[in-house]
């Protein structure tokens, strides 16, 4: 058992997460580790056991305490106070089973794990080891029970103090709550332990006695019976003997019954010993535990203390209803019912109820019934159309599902058995409750809260109401505020204003400026509404004139749908016998500006209706749905009936109030006052009958109802089961007093019975939600009022006269069992349409009377027509049942039966009106609506009409809504879907809108309320939108989707979609005033319904655009058709209703919606249609829709329309070319380039990309490159022409030789190429527009070579490649010629074919005749520029081309293929082509500018280059530059006068003349003549005689150079100067004056440059003229001796090498002349170390250089020879290695051996001097073996030249040597080396052993600080520092010094003396060589 309880604690612990307990139990056991699990758990054990212990002391000293008297009461009520505050009570074996079950619920049969730890360690076992498991129930059940029993004592002890014996009370109510407060306490107390011990019967008869005083029977006889032990099977069967509780409790039981008068259950006990019975009579006075406490009397009631008993009444409790109606008062009932059958309220036993309603006149704004507010009073989120068949029913079938799954919910909560426990943690269950009612437990009171209560606590309050009512709450109020008065409320503005201002004010805002201002408004609104109105108005005209030609009617007038929409009240313009779509366009316009969520979701969403277009299927239950919505009948109309409000509410009240009445009884008299007729009283409120057959009732009061019946079914059942019988006795004892009542009794039952009805023919509906469970209850309940109803009925009392109440009782009840046995399905379906026919003829023999009840949905109406629509329903329903049944997969059998009715039905609706085709059948149609469907189609009359099911689905379809008839084509179209037959799917969905369209002007649509027609309007906009959507994808997709349309079907769906047209025109003219500001967009709630409006505008301007679209679609079938008749429509006519169609919705940004599909439909068709030259601009502006590109190059004639451009397709864009082309070749290719044509091009090749490669585009590719690299033969440019020249190709037939021939690829080339010629540089930059011309000219070429122009254009790429390479640098010239000869001749080739091209071919137009004449211009300035610098005929070369022959004499030979082209020979072509290009421009100066010099050249050139060739006069070379003189531009703009003058020319005639007259070819006088056409020199004096020609030609020139102020024309200067030189070049004055000229314009000081090429100047002679000049100036600097501007100028032409041109031969021709310079100025002979340093050792040349570098260095040593030298070595480091150093170093030695052979044998004898001096002092100190005195010291030259051969072999001095101590010899000395201590050392230290040390005497600083080197030049190199100063830094590196720095060992002498050895051995050859190998590089700081 122990174990038992473990397990459950355990798993109460771990599946209800009771964590707490865990954690105390954790806490209390302070537990380490697992390894102290068994100490824990003892230790848990004794804490236990003492907490139980002391448990057990405190319920002592409470017993104790409680023994002994009234006097320790007090302290043994603070005792037992503490005991129940222990710990023990908390445990989980302390509590009971029901709480338990209440916190954790039922696990007896959950699983535990007995080895979890958790669990194990978390819970404490109960038993114990020391005897204590006993301990703590006995605690548990003998404290409640002491408790309990205390209290009872302290009762009687306090009602004894007061002067009161048992059972007396001089005050009967004064301690009433007091005393039943402690036998509530008590009893509670003793179930407690009852719950511990349950045999303890003591403590049952106690619990009886005390719920007897409190007055609950049951209680009390349930505990009587616990002692007794007695079931209800085995009553009598009483255990003998008894004992003697068991006595007690019989005999107490016994008296219970007596009281109850309950003779059935009293107890029979067999008799027993008289003495046995005498005991038991004894201890009567033993029976009464509590004699204090009142008992029942025999009579069932109470007594007083007074009388011996305490009368303890019930409490009465009040139900607050919120508002003051019906619904309200049932919700409150209803919403307390169900919170006390869930637990939540406990009233106690015996409560009555009663019922208050607000204080004050009726909150609710109620309006009549079929008035605009009147739908908001029953539901605001109802909304009613009767064009659908859809009317209150609906929304009560709502409301009834609601009730009963709310009700299935509760009841399922309430029966669940941890239901109490749900409902106590819900949070909201008070909110809720305070929501439905008020309960307050005090007596009966009137709520104040409408009294006094704040304006803001009313509104608070008024919106809950309106939460829970639904209904509008209207507050009065007397508050007169500003914002009432819709004025605004100032604020404190400071100091008011005077009168004075005031009247200033109100006399300035006059009402004649206001009416002026508001008329401007006005009339600016118009004039931007005018825009789109001229717009409407063509396209509107137009549309009508090609509907006028199919018999169509127009459009209407778009000045009244205008007027309309600018109405500000609503209907005010509309009359009764105008066009119905007028009124359709009314209420588009109010729906459009009240719109709302509402009207959002039913354009978006339905609305919650189900549309039976859009759903995937139609299925089997929505068909029947709507079938069943058709057949059922609508309500009566609700302004025949009054709403039930809140009339005779006051009354049931009163009548609450005034008697006692618990819940239930109050629940069935709010039910009964509503069914049952008579039931408030003589007040008849009800008009003698029932509420439920006088009034309507609201929704929310339907739903009350609903679910009251539910809820108190069962009693409501027994009570009227019970009144029936009672009155069934009654009247058989007094038929005529109880007739009345009997008649009430069986029309309430009838009443509800007919409700339940209701409520489960809705449940049963295919469309309802409500589970099985609720619709088998529901039955059940209607089955049982059903027999009630015939009981009822067949228990009405019989009169001989029956009324019209009982006739209709009869009738109503007749036609409720025919629907009963109907909807119950216990009857086929022919003998339910049988008993309808009875029903039908029963009502015939009554009278063509209506018995309406407005209140039941599912029999509204009893009626002849009502039994016709239920026979009808019935029998069509197989018919219906199959067609929409989806199981079923035959399309073939479903079209052929569904197809002949609808196409009759719809042919039908056609002519007449919809209304009058519902009211008759085939039949009996008009004469006139019935011959013209017989003309139309007499076979399908006469099929149809001749069955007599067809003519009853006609005549049921005739009355069909038009969502039945909408899923019927739906069904067909499905079916035709399956069989994939798109014309008749076409067909059907245009069928369909023409269904919604009559629809919308028929009669019962006009004839609903605004806000039903709203509805219904929206609803079916979106299915024609969905419609619309379907037709037009199949119309674009499908091209035979219209095959099968006649022209009568056509015009039919025209004018429906010309209806439509009409009808959604009404959003465009509202949407356009929004546009410009007169109106404004209705704002809405909060951010979704505002996003949901923008959607719904979205949908509705889609409809548009479909609309128009799917309309040109069917007019342009309908022309194909009639296209022999003349009133059809023509091409242009529909080419004319696309552009005004476009031109509308562009305005007004509608061109981008539902994905451009009207655009893209414009586009194709217009194409198709219309020709380029008409369609020009409207193709433009289509494809600037739809792509985002302007073709047009007129930006004015295109507007944008708010389109974003979609991803060009290549297909697409190929369609564009031509007409693309088009607009370009309009254009000048300079503004091409610029314009926004040619990103539209650069967009379209993106897509189209460039030719794939095919064969024969390769071999045209490789056949191309052949010709442009090879060899110019002279021949072939001769013949060109003539137009002989070709190029061998293959023909490439494919889409992109389709795409060239449109000249396409040209176009772009030449657009890229202008784009690169018209920039405007100054500096190098890309040249990707070059490479783009060149790929594109290629492209073209490739596909077709007989395109000359692409030919020149491609000539054109390669001479502007020429002039990239060759205009900023020089580089390419001097380094890569041969890329520039590739180049020319490209482009020579590439003007020859175009010129052969052109003459074959090329068309004689002006255009083209221009075109040519640039084409020879360009190729002839090509021939003459590559005959002369800087390309120099080398492009003319066959060098590389040379090939193989075979002779027969000389055998195999190599040789050019043909002859060369000569100089002469290519100025001649050349001027025949400028020649010919002056014939058709004859004005252009730079083509005679250029013939001149041709001609000039032909004429100046030597014998050798003219050959054979006829000499030619200068006279033409004159005239030439004479021409170009005349028709040079003139400077005529004013705005540009300082714009410089074009001088070449002009230079060009004084160069000419001047050289003719030098060349005595011209005499002074002529030259001066021929002078005289420039302009320059006409101011000049004229001369005569040649010696003064020089003068006069510098005074020619002196203008020219005037005239160029900006210095570009840089050769007048040279001219000038070769003037000045020429003549005299030997003469210095001469040259200074060439120098001059030179230096004042060409040359600065420092010889910089400053040349720039002048705008007309050949590509490339700028290099060849900076190198003429370059070359004249060193003549003349050298002439002059000027050794400082050599050096510049050499300075800076190796500074630039790309300035010049053959720079590689300029900069050795300078050096040259530099160091000519420099030996001549120096006198250094040539080639002197060769004999100088031949015998001389090493050794002494090394002794005599530091001599000689010592002696340079000193201060007062000056030579030029030093400054010579210094250049020389400076021009060595600025060249760099770029030419060979030789020549430098020749003149570097040459200038050394010079200076050593003229100072060096000096410096030895003043040497020898001092050392004879010196050796005369300390020799005889130093060396003992010292030559005698006076002795000279011999020669250490001659010595070393003695001794050397006898000793060793003489080390010579090599060039590498005497280059280094040459520039040793030019450097500033080491800061260490000292210039004396050279000077004074001994000659003899050479010949000391080397293994001795020799001895320095290091000078002190500051005898070095007076020895310099000699200044050096100003370019000389920082880095002067000796190499002593390395050595001194290395050593302080390492850290470490000598101890004598200035002593060297002799081994490290030797060791250098044999490296500079082995150096001068090795280097020699390296020297003579010129290799640069081991030479020291100089970095010449040049930049």
């Amino acid at each position: 058992m122990g174990e038992d309880i473990k397990k459950g604690a355990m798993y109460c612990c771990s599946m209800y997460g009771v964590v707490w307990l865990v954690i105390d139990e954790l806490v209390r056991l302070g537990s380490k580790n697992e390894s102290d699990s068994e100490d824990e758990v003892d230790n848990s054990k004794e804490i236990q056991s003492i907490k139980i212990e002391e448990a057990l002391k405190l319920y002592q000293n409470a017993l104790k305490l409680h023994s002994q008297g009234p006097t320790y009461y007090n302290e043994a009520e603070a005792a037992y106070k503490s005991l129940f505050q222990s710990e023990v009570f908390t445990y989980l074996e302390s509590l009971s089973d029901h709480q338990r079950s209440e916190l954790y619920g039922d696990f007896e049969n959950e699983w535990i794990d007995l080895d979890d730890p958790l669990t194990t360690v978390a819970v404490a076992p109960v038993a114990g080891t020391d005897g204590t498991p006993s301990t703590l129930p006995q605690i548990l059940y003998l404290s409640y029970k002491n408790h309990a029993q205390f209290l009872l004592d302290k009762l009687k002890c306090q009602l004894q103090s007061q002067g009161r014996e048992p059972g007396q009370s001089s005050k009967p109510h004064e301690t009433l709550q007091e005393i039943s407060a402690v036998l509530s306490s008590s009893i509670k107390l003793l179930a407690e332990a009852l719950d511990r011990d349950e045999t303890d019967l003591e403590v049952w008869r106690l619990v009886s006695r005390i719920a007897e005083s409190l007055g609950s029977t049951r209680i009390a006889r349930f505990c009587l019976e616990a002692v007794l032990d007695v079931d209800e099977i085995s009553r009598d069967a009483w255990p003998e003997p008894l004992g003697f509780q068991e006595a007690l409790a019989f005999e107490s039981l016994q008296a219970l019954f007596q009281k109850l008068h309950d003779g059935t259950a009293t107890p029979k006990v067999p008799a027993t010993s008289k003495g046995h019975q005498k005991f038991i009579q004894s201890l009567q006075k033993y029976v009464d535990m509590l004699p204090y406490l009142p008992k029942i009397l025999p009579d069932g009631t109470s007594n007083g203390l007074g009388q011996g008993t305490l009368q303890i009444s019930s409490p009465r409790y009040e139900i607050a209803v919120p508002v003051r109606n019906w619904a309200s008062c049932g919700n409150a009932i209803l919403s307390h019912l169900q919170k006390v059958a869930q637990g939540l309220d406990n009233d106690g036993p015996g409560a009555s109820y009663f019922v208050t309603l607000p204080v004050g006149q009726n909150l609710i704004a109620a309006a009549p019934f079929g008035g605009d507010g009147a739908l908001d009073i029953i539901s605001p989120n109802i909304r009613r159309s009767a064009g659908d068949q859809s009317s209150l029913s609906n929304v009560e079938k709502t409301t009834v599902e609601e009730s009963l799954k709310e009700i299935a919910a509760t009841n399922e909560k309430h029966s669940s058995p941890n239901g109490s426990r749900q409902h106590s943690s819900s949070p909201t269950t008070a909110e809720s409750a305070k929501k439905s009612a008020v309960v307050k437990e005090s007596p009966t009171t009137i709520p104040e809260q409408y009294e006094d209560a704040p304006a803001e606590q009313n509104a608070s309050h008024v919106e809950s109401l309106q939460e829970l009512s639904g209904a509008t709450v209207v507050l009065p109020t007397r508050k007169r505020s500003c914002e009432t008065a819709g004025i605004e409320e100032g604020g404190d503005t400071g100091r008011s204003k005077s009168k004075r201002i005031k009247a200033r004010a109100s006399v300035g805002e006059s009402s004649s400026q206001r009416e002026t201002a508001l008329k401007e408004m006005e009339q600016y609104h118009e004039g931007q509404l005018q825009v789109y109105n001229v717009a409407d108005n063509a396209l509107f005209d137009h549309a009508s004139k090609i509907f006028r030609g199919f018999a169509i009617q127009d459009l209407g007038s778009l000045a009244r749908s205008r007027a309309l929409v600018s109405t500000e009240h609503s209907g005010g313009e509309i009359r009764e016998d105008d066009d119905p779509v007028y009124r359709v366009f009314e209420d588009i316009r109010i729906a459009l500006e009240s719109w709302d969520g509402r009207k959002s979701d039913l354009l978006l969403h339905g609305g919650g209706f189900e549309d039976p277009i859009s759903s995937t299927t139609a299925t089997k239950n929505s068909g029947l749905l709507v079938f069943l919505e058709q057949v059922k009948p609508t309500i009566c109309d609700g302004s025949k009936c009054t709403i039930l409000n809140d009339e005779g509410l006051e009354i049931f009240c009163e009548r609450l109030q005034q008697d006692w009445k618990t819940l239930d009884q109050v629940a069935l008299e709010w039910i009964m006052s509503l069914v049952c007729p008579h039931q408030l009283g003589a007040e008849n409120i009800f008009g003698g009958e029932s509420s439920y057959e006088e009034t309507l009732w609201p929704d929310a009061l339907k739903k009350e109802v609903v679910q009251m019946l539910v809820h108190q079914d069962e009693r409501l059942f027994s009570s009227a089961l019970h009144e029936l019988k009672d009155l069934v006795q009654h009247q058989a004892q007094n038929p005529v007093k109880s007739k009345h009542s009997l008649i009430k009794s069986i029309v309430m039952i009838q009443n509800i019975f007919e409700l339940h009805l209701d409520i489960y023919g809705r449940i049963t509906n295919p469309s309802s939600e409500v589970d099985i469970s609720t619709r088998i209850a529901q039955k059940d309940r209607l089955g049982r009022w059903a027999a009630l109803a015939h009981h009822a009925v067949n228990c009405r009392p019989e009169t001989s006269s029956p009324s019209s109440s009982m006739d209709s009782l009869s009738l109503r009840f007749l036609w409720s069992s025919v629907i009963f046995t109907n909807l119950s399905n216990t009857a086929s379906r022919e003998l339910v349409i049988l008993h309808f026919q009875d029903l039908k003829n029963t009502l015939q023999d009554a009278g063509d009377g209506i018995i309406e009840l407005q209140n039941n949905a599912i029999m509204p109406e009893i009626s002849i027509d009502a039994a016709e629509r239920e026979i009808s329903r019935l029998t069509t329903m197989d018919f219906f049942i199959t067609v929409f049944d989806s199981e079923k997969n035959n399309p073939v059998e479903l079209i052929e039966s569904l197809e002949p009715i609808l196409e009759m039905s719809a042919k039908l609706h056609k002519y007449g009106d919809s209304d009058t085709v519902q009211e008759s059948v085939l039949p009996v149609l008009q004469d006139k609506q019935l011959n013209t469907v017989i003309d139309e189609d007499p076979e399908l009359v006469k099929t149809q009409t001749s069955q007599p099911q067809t003519q009853q689905m006609l005549q049921f379809l005739g009355k069909a809504s038009l969502s039945l008839r909408l899923l019927l084509w739906r069904r067909l179209i499905d079916a035709y879907s399956i069989i994939d037959y798109s014309p008749r799917i076409m067909s059907c969905n245009l069928r369909c809108i023409e269904l919604i369209t009559q629809h919308f002007c028929s009669s019962a649509f006009s004839e609903l309320t605004q806000e039903a027609r709203h509805v219904a309007l929206l609803r079916w906009l979106r299915c024609t939108d969905d419609l619309l959507t379907k037709s037009l994808a199949l119309a674009l997709v499908d091209t035979k989707s219209l095959e099968c349309m006649d022209e009568l079907h056509l015009c039919d769906s025209i004018k429906a979609l010309a209806t439509l047209q009409r009808i959604l025109h009404a959003f465009v003219l509202w949407e356009d005033r929004i546009r410009v500001g007169i109106s404004a967009l209705p704002k809405q709630m909060n951010s979704s319904t505002t996003t949901a409006q923008g959607h719904s505008m979205a949908k509705l301007r889609e409809m548009e655009i479909k609309l128009w679209s799917l309309q040109y679609i069917l007019i342009r079938e309908a022309t194909a058709q009639g296209s022999d008749s003349d009133h059809v429509p023509t091409s242009q006519d529909l080419v004319e209703y696309l552009k005004l169609a476009h031109r509308a919705f562009g305005l007004r940004s509608y061109c981008k919606l539902f994905n451009k599909v009207f655009v893209k439909l414009c586009k194709q068709e217009i194409t198709r249609l219309d020709s380029f030259e008409n369609s020009e601009i409207e193709m433009a502006q289509l494809i600037l829709d739809l792509y985002g590109l302007k073709v047009c190059p007129n930006s004015w004639e295109v507007f944008d329309h708010g389109c974003p451009a979609e991803n060009l397709e290549r297909q697409n864009a190929v369609e564009m070319i031509d007409r693309v082309m088009v607009q370009a070749n309009r254009l000048n290719v300079k503004d091409l380039s610029k314009s926004e044509l040619k990103v539209t091009m650069d967009k379209m090749q993106q897509v189209i990309k460039i030719p794939k490669n095919t064969p024969a585009i390769m071999f045209n590719r490789r056949a191309l490159n052949n010709l442009l690299r090879s060899p110019i033969n002279p021949i072939d440019l001769y013949r060109c022409l003539q137009g002989i020249g070709d190029m061998n190709t293959a023909p490439v037939n494919n889409e992109f030789a389709t795409i060239a021939g449109r000249g396409w690829y040209f176009m772009l080339g030449h657009a890229a190429l202008t784009r690169f010629r018209n920039q405007k540089r100054s500096s190098p930059g890309g040249t990707e527009d070059l490479d783009l011309a060149l790929a594109f000219f290629r492209h073209d070429i490739e596909l077709s070579h007989e395109k000359w122009e692409t030919w020149f254009r491609l000539g054109q790429v390669f001479d502007a490649k020429i002039e990239e390479d060759t205009r900023w640098i020089a580089d390419k010239l001097n380094s890569s010629k041969e890329d520039i000869r590739v180049l020319e001749r490209s482009a020579i080739h590439c003007y020859a074919m175009a010129i052969a091209i052109a003459e074959r071919c090329a068309d004689p137009s002006f255009e083209t005749i221009n075109k040519m004449s640039e084409l020879y211009a360009d190729f002839g300035l090509r021939i003459f520029a590559s005959s002369r610098e800087p390309f120099s005929m080398e492009a003319f070369s066959l060098e590389n081309f040379r090939k193989h022959y075979n002779g027969e004499r000389i055998g195999m030979y190599q040789g050019s293929p043909f002859r060369e082209m000569g100089l002469f020979s290519a100025w001649k072509f050349a001027s025949v082509l400028l020649r010919r290009a002056l014939i058709h421009k004859p004005e252009n100066w730079v083509n005679w500018y250029t013939l001149g010099k041709c001609l000039w050249k032909m004429f100046y050139c030597r014998e050798s280059i003219r050959g054979a060739h006829e000499p030619i006069r200068f006279e033409s070379a004159l005239d030439a530059f004479k021409k170009a003189l005349e028709t040079l531009p003139e400077r005529k703009d004013n705005r540009h006068a300082d714009k410089e003058p074009t001088l070449e020319p002009h230079y060009k005639v004084v160069s000419v003349t001047h050289k003719l007259v030098q060349s005595r070819q011209l005499n002074a006088k002529d030259g001066c003549r021929s002078l005289a056409v420039t302009q320059y020199a006409r101011k000049i004096p004229l001369i005569e005689d040649a010696d003064d020609w020089e003068s006069y030609i510098l005074q020619v020139l002196k203008a020219l150079r005037s005239a160029d102020k900006s210095n570009w024309h840089h050769r007048m200067v040279l001219r000038s100067a070769h003037t000045i030189y020429d003549d005299s070049s030997t003469d210095p004055r001469a040259a200074l004056g060439a120098k001059h000229e030179l230096t004042q314009q060409i040359f600065t000081k420092t010889m910089t440059i400053q040349v720039w090429k002048p705008e007309n100047e050949r590509i490339g002679r700028h290099f060849v003229y900076t190198t003429r000049y370059v070359q004249f100036l060193l003549r003349l600097l050298f002439q002059l001796n000027d050794r400082p501007g050599v050096e510049l100028l050499a300075r800076q032409v190796r500074k630039r090498p790309g300035k010049f041109l053959h720079h590689g031969h300029l900069w050795p021709h300078i050096c040259e002349t530099y160091l000519k310079l420099l030996r001549g100025q120096g006198d250094v002979p040539e080639n002197v170390p060769e004999g100088l340093f031949k015998n001389i050792s090493h050794e002494a040349f090394v002794q005599n250089a530091d001599r000689l570098e010592a002696w340079a260095h000193l201060p007062a040593t000056k030579s030029p020879l030093f400054d010579i030298l210094r250049e020389a070595v400076e021009l060595k480091k600025l060249n760099a290695n770029l030419i060979k150093a030789s020549s430098f170093e020749d003149f570097i030695g040459d200038t050394y051996a010079y200076l050593y052979q003229r100072h060096v044998p000096d410096l030895i004898a003043k040497s020898n001097e001092e050392e004879s001096r010196g050796r005369m002092r300390v020799d005889h100190l130093m060396n003992a073996e010292a030559p005698p005195t006076g002795e000279a010291s011999p020669d250490p030259v001659i010595k070393t030249e003695e001794a050397a051969p006898a000793r060793q072999r003489i080390r010579g001095v090599g060039r590498r040597e005497i280059q280094k101590r040459a520039e040793t010899l030019i450097t500033k000395p080491a800061a260490a080396m000292s210039a004396v201590k050279i000077l004074k050392s001994q000659p003899e230290l050479q010949l000391i052993p080397r293994s001795t040390v020799q001895v320095v005497i290091k000078q002190q600083d500051d005898a070095g600080k007076d020895i310099s080197s000699v200044p050096g030049s100003l370019h000389d190199s920082a880095d002067d520092e000796s190499e002593l100063s390395d050595i001194e830094e290395m050593v302080e590196e390492n850290g470490r010094s000598p101890m004598f720095p200035n002593l060297t060992s002799g081994k490290a002498e030797e060791n250098e003396e044999d490296r500079e050895g082995s150096e001068q051995e090795g280097g020699g050859s390296q020297l003579d060589d010129g290799d640069p190998e081991g030479e020291e590089t100089y970095h010449t700081p040049m930049e």
